[in-house]
């Protein structure tokens, strides 16, 4: 293809080699210019490379930059060419996983269904779990290790964190174990406040017995929790559950209705203000209900939504409500919500 026939818009290229194989697939506000610059002098042994075997080139046209980042990453994932190295692979959820059914549970990350075990998530990779496993470890003294649980014979040899004070021992049975996991599952699951207090609670008790280092242990600890509080608050799992969760932005006079149901986005709706609600309020019940009708203007979100805006939140557990009292209790909701 003649470069001077592409035009000078928003979409994506196609670099394909003499067999007809995707090479490359890129984006750009401005198509030609971009497609050009490949056959420019370059430094770089990646585009030198890249530019020698193109044999023909594609392009999808976009409406602005926006879509043609999503066209990008469809194409991607479509083609998967060799010169891309990134949005090739398929993001999974992660979770943080804890088998209550053992006697002595691990804490561990996963990307998979784990057979009884609670999961605590989900993050958007394994790195971000990670982070967050180590930080709740070093606050309650978890072990660090990827074992799923510590349900074996007494007299493992100990590792190095058990013996400068880092991890409690769960290897050696340690008593206490299970109840210190207890309260680090419950600030996953966003009751952190409680946890938050008892840290503080021994932090005072330690200042007063004069144990200054163990206070500054818990005073750091205490730090990263809080500023791991407001992540975790929009992690609450849902598996299992059926609940409308009602938001509402700091700025925004907007609030979103989201329905989950075992732990599956199934209908949401954003809604400017109170008046709006009654305008649609059939349609979003009924989709709540299963039913196949829905509002013809709502906008769907997923549940990542809900980390990226400021806002505070009302959890309505519909799981003992009958079908009949859901829009009474919606109606309740959200007169109580829009009043604070």
């Amino acid at each position: 293809m003649d470069i001077n026939n592409i035009p000078e818009a928003p979409g994506c290229y196609i670099f394909r080699d003499s067999a007809g194989s995707c090479l490359y697939v890129g984006k750009s506000k401005k198509l030609r210019s971009r497609v050009r610059s490949y056959f420019n002098k370059s430094d770089s042994p990646k585009v030198k490379k890249l530019a020698m075997l193109i044999a023909g080139i594609e392009y999808r046209l976009a409406t602005c930059e926006i879509d043609a980042l999503y066209l990008e990453h469809s194409l991607i994932k479509t083609y998967r060419p060799v010169f891309n190295s990134q949005m090739k692979k398929d993001l999974r959820p992660h979770y943080i996983c804890i088998d209550w059914t053992k006697e002595w549970p691990g804490i561990f990350v996963s990307d998979k269904p784990v057979q009884a075990a609670t999961r605590y998530g989900s993050f958007t990779s394994a790195y971000e779990a990670r982070d967050v496993l180590t930080t709740i470890s070093r606050a309650w003294k978890l072990p660090s290790c990827e074992a799923t649980n510590f349900d074996r014979p007494h007299g493992i040899r100990s590792c190095l964190n058990m013996h400068i004070g880092r991890c409690i021992g769960p290897c050696q049975h340690i008593s206490g174990y299970r109840e210190v996991v207890s309260q680090a599952a419950a600030f996953m699951q966003g009751r952190s406040k409680q946890a938050l207090l008892a840290i503080k609670q021994e932090m005072s008790e330690a200042v007063a017995e004069l144990d200054f280092e163990k206070a500054a242990w818990l005073r750091d600890s205490l730090n990263m929790l809080t500023s791991l509080q407001r992540l975790l608050s929009y992690r609450v799992p849902f598996m299992g559950k059926r609940i409308c969760v009602l938001i509402k932005g700091y700025h925004e006079p907007e609030f979103m209705l989201l329905y989950f149901k075992n732990g599956q986005l199934r209908h949401a709706a954003r809604l400017k203000n109170q008046e709006e609600w009654q305008e649609k309020r059939e349609g979003f019940i009924l989709g709540m209900t299963g039913k196949t009708e829905t509002s013809h203007d709502n906008y769907m979100y997923t549940s990542a939504a809900t980390i990226e805006i400021r806002a505070r939140k009302l959890y309505i557990d519909v799981t003992k409500t009958s079908k009949a009292n859901l829009a009474p209790r919606l109606d309740k909701a959200i007169k109580r919500f829009t009043e604070k």
